[in-house]
């Protein structure tokens, strides 16, 4: 290695190559965070639709006098018409006692982000009280 006077010298080998290696390394990164905000945007609207069609299906099954699986076909019917983006699949359950309904909603959302293992899904529960008739001498 020649030194001249002047200039400090590296003490080591070259810099070359050294950006490929951080552009290697950041890359992958980059690019999960760019990905990040619209699978963050696509979670946060699937958890809004299916809280809504859940709230939705809890308030047709708490009439008074509704039908069994009134609940269901409420959230069914509105997922079908609001969540078809980004709602891939779903399933929806309905609990009944004497003096609540509880509507239960699973959802799978789109994944944006190529992670393995990685698969976003929402889960919402709505309990609502039932209407009824009551006497004094009745609970």
């Amino acid at each position: 290695m020649v030194v001249r006077p002047g200039l400090p010298s590296r003490g080591g080998g070259s810099d070359r190559g050294s950006s490929s290696v951080e552009f290697a390394i950041l890359f992958p990164i980059i690019v999960t965070l760019l990905l990040a905000g619209p699978q963050l945007a696509m979670w946060y609207f699937a958890r809004e639709a299916a809280d809504a069609a859940a709230h939705a299906g809890a308030r047709a099954a708490s009439v008074s006098g509704a039908a069994g699986g009134a609940g269901q076909e409420a959230a069914d019917q509105y997922l079908a018409r609001l969540g078809t983006g980004t709602i891939t699949r779903y399933s929806v359950e309905e609990q009944d006692t004497a003096t609540t309904v509880t509507v239960h909603i699973t959802a799978e959302v789109p994944n944006v982000i190529p992670l393995p293992g990685f698969a976003p899904t929402v889960d919402v529960t709505v309990t609502r009280g039932k209407e009824r008739f009551t006497t004094p001498d009745s609970p």
